[in-house]
């Protein structure tokens, strides 16, 4: 009979009142879904309105770079807070400049518009359940294929 070892990950130390891994993908998560759903008006011929949704839902992405810390920001801190602040803040200024100075559009751009949006919207429920497994496997101990050799 042969004797198995299970080692223990060594996790450093949660402080109290730190928040939870998975509430630092939120506000990534808003925008993602902010410009999915926006999009998708859009395919429901409502070009204005989804294009509003996307330029706040990009200009609320650029307040949260700005008022919160690196750690709770997740993918949506990619490069210095500068560059990242002024690059949504561009773009939403500039969706919205097209929402409100161009006429709708014709049947066939709507149609495209809309599967992106849910292409967009299937990308984020896809990163958001990765997310909740992967904080339930680190969370329930070691998993199944980082054991010992057997």
């Amino acid at each position: 009979m042969s004797t198995q070892v299970h080692r223990r990950r060594r996790r450093a130390p949660r402080r109290r009142g730190a928040a939870p891994h998975w509430l630092a993908q939120l506000p990534y998560l808003l925008v993602l879904s902010g410009v999915g759903a926006g999009l998708t008006l859009c395919a429901f011929n409502y070009f204005r309105k989804g294009s509003g949704l996307m330029a706040a839902a990009l200009l609320i992405g650029a307040l949260a770079r700005l008022l919160l810390p690196e750690s709770q920001l997740g993918p949506l801190a990619v490069r210095s807070r500068s560059v990242d602040c002024w690059t949504l803040v561009v773009l939403g200024e500039m969706v919205a400049f097209v929402s409100l100075s161009v006429p709708p559009m014709n049947k066939t751009g709507l149609v495209l518009a809309g599967a992106f949006g849910v292409l967009i919207a299937l990308t984020a429920a896809a990163r958001g359940i990765r997310l909740l497994i992967a904080g339930r496997r680190s969370a329930g101990g070691p998993s199944p294929g980082n054991g010992p050799p057997g």
